[in-house]
């Protein structure tokens, strides 16, 4: 035997095969070997699991709608070729309330409100660091989900038996394995964080920030898209403004934050009875422009004489007051006009259906003309 106490060939080849000696050291060097190879699967899983995360973070950011990155993340936490996890899910967090976003776990149930009695409020609840991981089993992680102190919802990873078995009594994995989820979320969060803001950047470059319908230099461009699809496949199109009656004397009487409350409600009010398909936009001012593709005049007459009929029953409070059942009638008058056989320029049919509003207006307001 030598100095440090293995046992080489020569050791073994001194002992007689069948007597406890022998036994006993063949035994140790196979316990050695298993030793040997569980660390060395050890080390193979880590350095796996250390080029997935990085794969992750280059398969997600790219990404441009949020139940992609989710689906994608969880495809990547749990395939063989990514993190190799057993389950992964992504809740997230709307108005209290934890929604499933993506899971490859069976859940009866989809949401779990963070005041309710469920095991992700109770974890949140739990006293700990913000974004420390841990979970219910030894199988199971959970980590919150934050970009600038907000919470955005929750990542749960549930690990294979075998690993557990693999790497049981080896603390420095189990800690690995904690800060790598950690880190996951981190990435997940920020990516969830920046596609929101992404989203609110587009939206106030397209929206108007007072009415919430679209603004002028995006709804134009939208008009000269639908001419050309209108044009290229023979397909109706219509256009109508929209004027809000006597608003200067709204404005003069009851005072431009009070003119601005009408128009906030009005924008409202429009988004709610236009289809899906069509555009609303603020022209500038008072006006309001309503792009109506696949619709001819006629129907597109029919449409507007059916909001002429729905504001007539509104009142509008504009004395901030928000007194039920107060308020003052507001009306409006509109001009219509469709695309013409061969007619290609937007400025062609905004102009005619701008001529047929001040026909509406001359001819006595609360009414349309095309």
């Amino acid at each position: 035997m030598s100095k440090q106490g293995t046992v080489s060939a020569s050791d073994l080849g001194g002992l007689r095969p069948g007597s406890n000696d022998w036994k006993e050291q063949a035994q140790l060097q196979k316990h050695r070997a298993v030793k040997a190879l569980q660390s060395s699967l050890r080390m193979y899983e880590l350095n796996e699991k250390i080029k997935s995360t990085l794969d992750l973070t280059t398969r997600l950011l790219d990404i441009e709608k949020e139940s992609e990155l989710f689906s994608e993340a969880v495809k990547v936490l749990t395939s063989d070729d990514g993190m190799g996890f057993r389950d992964a899910s992504l809740l997230v967090l709307e108005e209290d309330i934890l929604h499933t976003a993506c899971s490859t776990l069976e859940r009866g149930k989809k949401i779990f409100p963070l005041d309710g009695d469920n095991r992700y409020a109770h974890w949140l609840a739990a006293a700990r660091e913000p974004g420390e991981p841990g979970g219910g089993s030894g199988n199971e992680l959970m980590v919150e989900l934050r970009s600038r102190g907000r919470l955005l919802g929750l990542l749960e990873v549930v690990q294979h038996e075998r690993e557990n078995t693999l790497f049981a009594g080896l603390d420095s994995f189990l800690e690995w394995r904690r800060d790598m989820v950690s880190r996951i979320g981190e990435v997940i969060a920020m990516l969830i964080d920046n596609l929101r803001l992404n989203r609110e950047l587009k939206r106030q470059s397209t929206v108007d920030v007072l009415t919430g319908v679209y603004n002028r230099s995006y709804f134009l461009q939208r008009v000269k898209d639908e001419v050309k699809r209108a044009c290229r496949y023979d397909r109706p199109l219509s256009l109508v403004f929209i004027d809000i009656d006597k608003f200067k004397e709204i404005n003069d009487e009851h005072g431009h934050l009070a003119g601005d409350s009408l128009l906030r409600e009005l924008g409202s009010l429009f988004r709610r009875n236009i289809r899906n398909t069509d555009v609303i936009g603020r022209y500038g001012g008072d006006e309001f422009v309503w792009l109506l593709p696949e619709t001819d005049l006629e129907m597109t007459s029919s449409a507007a004489r059916k909001l002429i009929s729905e504001l007539t029953d509104c009142r509008f409070d504009l004395s901030g007051g928000g007194t039920p059942g107060a308020g003052v009638a507001v009306t409006v008058s509109l001009g219509a006009a469709s695309l013409l056989p061969g007619e290609v320029e937007v400025e062609s049919l905004l102009r005619r259906a701008d001529e047929a509003l001040y026909k509406a207006k001359n001819g006595g307001r609360n009414r349309l003309e095309t």
